[in-house]
């Protein structure tokens, strides 16, 4: 499953990359994956593209407190998470 999302960020986009690849191992483990990631001009958005092989991995994930407090730590705004739309199909050139 790939689905598009949003959510602010405070610390700015260098910080929010350098978070990401720290905890990417622990998501790799639990099957999930960020194929894409932007910021907005002021960098206090990110949208993303992530897939999830198995969606009860990702309850599992926000359960963490590990994870979830160098979220906090990166600026990462959790209560602004929203999914914007679940992606049935995609195409990549």
């Amino acid at each position: 499953m790939k689905f598009l999302s949003t959510f602010k960020i405070t610390k700015g986009f260098d910080t929010w990359l350098q978070m990401y690849k720290e905890i990417e191992p622990d998501l790799d483990e639990l099957g999930i994956k960020v194929l894409w990631a932007g910021t907005n001009s002021d960098e206090t958005k990110v949208y993303d593209v992530t897939e999830v092989k198995d969606p009860s991995k990702f309850e599992i994930l926000t359960k963490r407190e590990d994870i979830t407090k160098k979220r906090i730590d990166a600026g990462v705004e959790l209560e602004s998470q929203e999914v914007i739309e679940t992606i049935s199909e995609d195409y990549w050139a």
